[in-house]
């Protein structure tokens, strides 16, 4: 970034949540991408560490996870949060025997 954007202008404050929970997406999106491409099926995807790491409420975490989730789903991929909510599983077709579904 050579500068700031317009949109941090201090007028745009309350839209401050919005621009933080596209920019939190567009960050697990990048993060599962890189998981899918490089880790077996059977390898789960923590949510808490990158809850942890990139986002400090997890709250806002679950809810975006969800949304992409979906997003995952419309490609073809099985979705399935396991450990409270805090692993996600990405898997083309058997669940792999290590998820324990939290539904």
């Amino acid at each position: 970034m050579n500068i700031f954007p317009e949109k941090l202008n201090v007028k745009n404050k309350e839209n401050f949540y919005v621009l933080n929970k596209e920019r939190v997406k567009n960050v697990l999106r990048t993060s599962l991408y890189d998981h899918i491409i490089s880790k077996k099926e059977t390898e789960y995807f923590c949510l808490d560490e990158f809850n942890l790491k990139e986002v400090g409420d997890m709250r806002l975490t679950c809810e975006i996870s969800k949304e992409i989730i979906k997003e995952l789903e419309n490609l073809g991929w099985n979705c399935k949060t396991s450990f409270g909510g805090t692993g996600l599983f990405i898997y083309s077709d058997k669940k792999p025997v290590n998820c324990f579904p939290d539904d």
